[in-house]
């Protein structure tokens, strides 16, 4: 997501193999819980804008209105062309007949009123029979000023205009040539809909004579139409409710063999009364739904009802015609528009499960379908509101292939792209920005669209050097705004950085900012850039370098605004201090942290200068002196959101004193975190080592629950597993007490063992550790069928496992290898004892193992008694 740079400090998130929180230095001017500075990428705004789209396209303007709403009051950068979606919020409000809404929303939109801008104008003077006014807004218009959905109202504005000026037949033919002109099934549907209501509205004929020839001639064909036109005059004479009575009469007097005139009938009541819950007008289109023949009438009439079908109570009982309706109907038409509306509406609703169901049903019952586009926009936007970002980018590309080459096509491959990013697919993402990049949407920043893709290679991690690249190269695009391009080079920095690289993302970031590009910056973003380089400075081993970088900062810190002023100079005194540290001035470096807490006392650097006094006394073997300060900075500062890193990090200390007396101190220290900090990222941590605590504490009944309290609570949590091996080691520490812990253990070791998720040195240990439980259990042949099957065959004997084993990886393959040829020598099975030996020796194990294997294979000397 595009956030804003706030100044302000983060503690790196990073977590190592052993499911400990790196205790690594700060990240800068970045917010609370951020190690990048990352777009709102466009994708949820574009989601959101075709989720609109449809809605208008449905007959839902209200909801489509609320959409477009959202999106204008979204104040993060999208990327959008905002002026465009205040354009169709215009248009959601006109068919929701907020027509002076509309007007103000017009009225507000800043700049060049194009086109677009005219052509709302012109229908919203036509509904106020300006028709001065319209011809003013259209003239010199023409139609290849529009695409899309314009160009069609554009032919309908001129109906309107040649109406209101007398030339009916002119009228009819652009009203022809506008539903000819729309681009899908339930354009036409709103386009034949707003003609019709245009033709009540001209009210063409007098009130008199209509009313004398309606009576006249009742009974008969033209008694029908003269009613019809009578009904239609009353309400184009503001008079609806009266045309309503004519309407209702006249359905009382029509033969049931009437069958056409009854749906003529049913949908002018419908059209003049309304669809509002409990109207006449409404529950004469549900009759025309209901048994009506004429498709066109009834697609109509279902856009008139889901207009005034909102969720709630009027939204229930549509749902509940519907549903009637598509169990009944034998109209393949009819069926296919039913189930669509029904899932928008309940995608409206954020019934999500209802929506893709019912979505899906549409798509098997009807595969080749003309409503099959939109269905599986539902499954798009149902999925991506359930978080299943990867299905979202299935059902993207799906709805994609069937769409023609254009800006809706093009938008759907930003979606594509951001669900895969989403999803943790980030070299897919880069691929699929790449190509978006070839035909990129209009109204989509393209500044944000490179971001995005150099992003995606970033956090795609296999080939930092190749985003390095990419970044080169667009930078040299006059479309790559200088502050996506900066904001794209910040976070390859704090990439480099975090892959232990940071002199090259030094070097690089002193590169950037001495050349044109850097002088270009605004001083703000410079001064981010600024202190980022001290700090790389710093990480890189130069410390005179950082300390030099950052007194410059400090002192232009004076020039920048003052939100930011006091957070760079404070930042910067924390790199010079720390930098004092590192060229061993420790009085210098002390009495600039305490400078630093009296100058700026309420600034994180000042909170954070407590925690880097604390390292310098844990670096003089003064543990309690750290101690000391880390709790006061807990205690001081307990709203900072450096505190509960304080006692974790004090409980830490404690534990390394090694008492028992130091792991009960450390153990309430982890539960004061708990309670005053629950929702902090470090509780499954602390209580992960609190866990270990209690067990050196030979406490195993409360590190059993407090092991299984963090499985059941934290499922999904990255490092789950971790807690699932030391629950197993829990209870295979109390096997002898109980069998079912054995039972217990040997199920988690076996689960950890298959586990896709989990790390081969992870597996290996795991695997260890089930043998053992077997050996433990006088099972050997089963140890050994685990040993050999599940550790030795599945890593050791496979090139390509065995390069991926870590240090730890190797330990517990030697250690395995080791008790394997044990077991082997207790059933006198001596060959195959020595061969394992000899793995331990070919496999490059850890140099004890390897050197008591090497022991154990050599033959005994000989006594020099005995020599000839």
């Amino acid at each position: 997501m595009r956030h804003r740079l706030l100044a302000g400090l983060f503690l790196c998130a990073a977590f190592i193999c052993s499911a400990e929180p790196a205790l690594n230095t700060i990240a800068p001017l970045t917010p609370a819980g951020e190690s990048s500075l990352t777009h709102r990428a466009p994708g949820a705004g574009l989601l959101t804008l075709a989720s609109a789209d449809r809605a208008l396209s449905l007959g839902f303007p209200s909801i489509a209105a609320d959409l477009y709403q959202s999106l204008l009051k979204d104040s993060s950068d999208q990327g959008l062309d905002r002026a465009a979606v205040r354009l169709s919020l215009v248009s959601a409000f006109m068919e929701d007949g907020r027509f002076e809404l509309a007007r103000q929303t017009l009225d507000s939109v800043v700049g060049l009123r194009g086109p677009a801008w005219r052509l709302r104008s012109a229908l919203l003077n036509a509904r106020a029979r300006r028709t001065d006014a319209v011809r003013a807004d259209l003239a010199g218009l023409r139609p290849d000023d529009f695409s899309g959905e314009d160009r069609a109202w554009f032919f309908f504005a001129q109906g309107l205009l040649a109406d209101a000026s007398g030339g009916i037949e002119q009228g009819r033919d652009f009203y022809t040539q506008a539903i000819a002109t729309a681009e899908s099934e339930l354009t036409r549907v709103r386009f034949s809909l707003a003609r019709e209501r245009a033709f009540i509205l001209r009210g063409n004929g007098n009130l008199d004579t209509l009313r004398a020839n309606a009576d006249r001639y009742a009974g008969q064909k033209l008694g029908f139409a003269s009613s019809k036109l009578y009904a239609s005059a009353l309400a184009a004479a503001s008079r609806p409710a009266e045309g309503v009575a004519v309407l209702q009469r006249l359905l009382q007097s029509l033969p049931s063999t009437e069958l056409s005139e009854l749906d003529e009938v049913r949908f002018h009541l419908g059209l003049i009364g309304g669809a509002a819950p409990g109207s006449a007008g409404r529950n004469a289109l549900f009759r025309l739904l209901e048994s009506g023949q004429d498709a066109e009438r009834q697609r109509m009439a279902l856009h008139l009802l889901s207009a005034a079908s909102a969720p709630g109570p009027a939204g229930e009982e549509f749902v509940r015609h519907l549903d009637e309706l598509i169990s009944r109907s034998s109209n393949s038409v009819l069926q296919e528009s039913l189930l669509l509306y029904r899932a928008e509406y309940f995608l409206t609703a954020r019934n999500l499960e209802e929506a893709s169901t019912t979505a899906r049903t549409l798509l098997d019952r009807f595969p080749a379908g003309s409503l099959r586009v939109h269905a599986l926009g539902v499954l798009t936007n149902a999925a991506w509101y359930g978080g299943r970002y990867l299905t979202a980018a299935d059902f993207a590309e799906k709805t994609r292939a069937l769409t023609s080459e254009g800006p809706l096509r093009a938008r759907l491959g930003v979606l594509v792209a951001e669900a895969w990013y989403r999803a943790g697919s980030y070299r897919n993402a880069a691929d699929s920005y790449a190509a978006v990049l070839r035909t990129p949407p209009p109204g989509v920043a393209p500044g944000l669209l490179m971001f995005q893709r150099v992003q995606s290679e970033i956090d795609a991690g296999d080939n930092l050097d190749a985003a390095a690249t990419l970044l080169n190269d667009l930078s040299l695009d006059p479309n790559f705004d200088l502050e996506s391009r900066w904001q794209a080079e910040w976070n390859l920095a704090r990439a480099l950085q975090a892959a232990n690289r940071s002199r090259p993302a030094y070097e690089r970031c002193t590169r950037l900012l001495a050349n044109k590009a850097g002088a270009q910056l605004p001083a703000s973003l410079r001064a981010r850039m600024a202190w980022l380089q001290a700090r790389l400075a710093l990480d890189s081993g130069l410390p005179a370098e950082a300390l030099g970088l950052a007194k410059a900062l400090a002192a232009s810190s004076a020039e920048l605004p003052a939100s930011l002023s006091g957070e760079i100079a404070s930042l910067s005194a924390l790199i010079s201090a720390q930098a004092e540290f590192a060229l061993n001035r420790p009085t210098d470096a002390l009495s600039s942290l305490a400078k630093l807490r009296a100058s700026f006392p309420k600034t994180d650097a000042a909170v954070y200068s407590i925690i880097s006094e604390a390292d310098y006394f844990v670096s003089q073997d003064r543990v309690v002196d750290a101690q000391a300060r880390l709790r006061a900075l807990a205690d001081e500062y307990s709203e900072s959101p450096y505190a509960p890193y304080a006692l974790y990090r004090a409980a830490l200390l404690a534990e390394q004193r090694g008492q028992d007396s130091n792991y009960k101190e450390a153990n309430s220290l982890i539960e004061q975190l708990v309670k005053r900090y629950p929702r902090s990222d470090l509780v499954f941590y602390a209580r992960l080592r609190q866990g270990s605590l209690l067990t050196r504490l030979n406490d195993f009944a409360p590190a059993e629950q407090t092991y299984e309290a963090l499985v059941n609570q934290f499922p999904t949590h990255a490092d789950i597993l971790s807690a699932r091996l030391a629950l197993a080691d829990c209870h295979s520490a109390q096997m002898g007490a109980d069998p079912a812990h054995a039972d217990r253990a040997l199920e988690l070791y076996e689960g950890l063992v298959a586990h896709p998720s989990a790390t081969p040195d992870m597996r290996i240990e795991a695997g260890y550790k089930w043998g053992l439980s077997y050996s433990r259990r006088n099972e050997p042949q089963r140890a050994i069928d685990v040993w050999w099957r599940d550790v030795v065959g599945e890593f050791l004997s496979q090139p390509a496992q065995s390069a991926r084993l870590g240090s730890t990886g190797r330990y517990w393959m030697a250690r395995t290898l080791f008790e394997l040829s044990e077991l082997l020598a207790r059933q006198g099975r001596t060959d195959e004892s020595r061969r394992a030996l000899q793995l331990i020796v070919d496999s490059s194990a850890t140099a004890a193992y390897s050197a008591l294997a090497r022991a154990r294979l050599s033959p005994p000397a000989v006594p020099t008694t005995l020599r000839p």
